[in-house]
């Protein structure tokens, strides 16, 4: 998974952030059929929280084919393509390295081995000749870059450089440089309740914005929704939020007031990119997005001309300029894609697409991180299911169309060239399922935790029953509420209770987002971070096949039920 910093980055999973919906119950399950409008705008109207929880204690299985296809996902193929994949010979498969080819190598050879076809060509009805979607990019290597304050009284002129490490932190971004005002928009925060708004009466269209890290004082700020959205702990989540609505106002960039001694902590617990790849047509990195560059105390109180109190306020004759510099070159990555064709004449014009990016780290300062949750697991599980789909006695009505993601680690690069140039028609693309990281469970804590803040009539005996290593939490489009049921089924059918986790996905840290900013509906599946997240730790034998067999069936339950429908 991937930081919008350009660093390592968890997705969007505050458990305080979980929000309850409608009530109903079964005999083994709770869901809801929801009357909101599938193709409404925001979220489902919030009311009791028993719809968004399933307890699973006996499996239901699906109607046939679909119950073959879920028993048939097996913990033994798993276990061989996850060794394969995090093994020292593929060198962590970070982007533009020989273990990335090969690993794409790899799973296009087990396709073929399936009997799942290339993509056909568009248009002609046509099987296709090759597996790969090039993918162009720009790499950037020894990223490096410098912030420029001006400050301008009258005639006078004063500049200071900060070059980044040393009182600011800048991601790699392309050789370039830009500048831009500077607006002060103290927490940067708007809220209804507790009602703030710390853009009030402010233009920040075409200008940086420098906000403050964490939430204003008083008590009506600590509740732990707020704490999780604007003051977590873990960069992604930091800063978020503020990033969100500043980039809806039009600011172009943000500064991020970090707290006295971040440089050292922030160093030392990140790991700095030695290269940076971007989207070809990706002209300045940002993929849209304000840049973000944290700043300490020092830079704040500078562009302030005193403490960081102060009002909210544009600061005249102020601008900031950000010149990131590296070594630039062209060269191309792949991803790859597989075709199973439906069975209904009409609706096999209509693909579910399945996705799991192949990337890694690489190597990080010479030290392989093999990468075998985060996503050996995810390919492994969609290799597998494409496998026993293709040997099904019958296919689903719609098709379904199995992608293997280059470049997620680096901004989702692949899936976002793959929308860009789609190799079937985004609207005839009704859902996609994005798999990342799925091989370690929930702890018993957090699911108490995650219970705690979304409490329903049943709330003690879904505790009392439930199991941490036959628990989920999917992910799923908040504008998509008539996908409850169908996930409901899909984890009966899969032994597994659930908690839905409702999202817009537009800033999240897979390759979903790049689905969900154009509104097309996706469901997420992850396990759990660990230890060894995005460390050398992450190796095969830290993880537990059986565990990843578990989301696995979930995944291919959900897919059948999407396709058959």
């Amino acid at each position: 998974m991937t930081r919008p910093d350009g660093t390592t980055r968890q997705p969007t999973l505050s458990r305080q952030q979980r929000l309850a919906r409608l009530l109903a119950a079964a005999s083994l399950a709770w869901v809801v059929i929801s009357p909101w409008d599938a193709r409404g705008q925001g979220t489902p109207p919030r009311q009791d929280a028993s719809a968004d929880f399933v307890l699973t204690q006996v499996p239901v299985p699906l109607p046939e084919p679909g119950a073959r296809i879920v028993d048939s996902v097996r913990a033994e193929a798993l276990a061989a393509h996850i060794k394969y994949l995090a093994s020292p010979a593929l060198e962590g498969r970070g982007l533009g390295s020989q273990g990335l080819a090969a690993a794409a190598e790899y799973v296009a050879s087990g396709l073929a081995r399936a009997g799942i076809a290339p993509l056909p060509v568009a248009g002609s009805g046509k099987e296709g000749s090759s597996y790969f979607q090039s993918v162009p990019l720009r790499e950037v290597a020894d990223p490096a870059g410098v912030l420029r304050i001006e400050q301008r009284t009258g005639d006078e002129v004063r500049t200071r450089s900060f070059e980044s490490g040393t009182d600011c932190l800048i991601p790699p971004l392309p050789p370039r440089s830009q500048s831009a005002s500077v607006v002060f928009a103290g927490y940067g925060i708007r809220e209804k309740s507790p009602e703030r708004d710390d853009y009030r009466g402010l233009d920040v269209r075409g200008k940086v914005v420098l906000v403050r890290a964490g939430l204003p004082p008083g008590e009506a700020w600590k509740s732990p929704a707020l704490v999780s959205k604007y003051a977590s702990s873990e960069m992604p989540e930091r800063f978020r939020a503020k990033v969100e609505t500043a980039k809806e106002l039009g600011a172009v960039g943000v500064l991020a007031v970090e707290e006295a001694g971040w440089v050292a902590e922030i160093l030392a617990k990140e790991k700095r990119p030695e290269r940076g790849f971007f989207r070809i047509d990706d002209a300045d990195g940002s993929d849209g997005d304000p840049f973000v560059i944290r700043v300490s105390p020092a830079v704040a109180r500078l562009l302030l001309g005193g403490e960081i109190d102060g009002k909210r306020t544009v600061l005249p004759g102020t601008r900031v300029t950000v010149e990131s510099r590296g070594t630039e070159r062209l060269t191309t990555s792949r991803n790859v894609i597989g075709f199973l064709e439906g069975s209904d004449p009409e609706k096999k014009s209509e693909a579910v697409i399945v996705g799991a990016h192949m990337d890694h780290l690489g190597k990080v300062r010479g030290v392989v991180h093999p990468g075998a949750d985060d996503n050996s697991s995810g390919v492994a599980a969609l290799l597998e299911i494409a496998t026993v789909m293709a040997s099904a006695p019958a296919r689903p009505a719609r098709s379904i169309l199995i992608i293997f993601w280059t470049g997620e680690e680096d901004g989702h690069i692949g899936s976002g060239h793959y929308v860009r140039n789609p190799l079937w028609p985004l609207e005839k693309t009704p859902v996609y399922v994005n798999l990342d990281m799925i091989g370690h469970p929930w702890l018993r804590k957090e699911i108490e935790d995650l219970v705690k803040d979304n409490p329903f009539p049943a709330s003690a005996e879904f505790l009392s029953k439930v199991s941490t290593t036959d628990f989920a939490e999917p992910g799923v489009a908040s504008f998509r509420p008539d996908f409850r049921p169908l996930l409901a089924q899909a984890g009966r059918a899969a032994g597994l209770s659930l908690h839905f986790d409702w999202t817009d996905g537009r800033f999240g840290g897979s390759d979903y987002r790049e689905f969900a900013r154009l509104r097309i509906p996706f469901i997420r599946f992850f396990g759990n971070f660990f230890p060894g997240y995005h460390e050398p730790a992450d190796t095969a034998g830290a993880l537990d096949a059986r565990q990843v067999q578990k989301l696995a069936r979930l995944a291919a339950a959900t897919v059948w039920i999407m396709a058959a429908r």
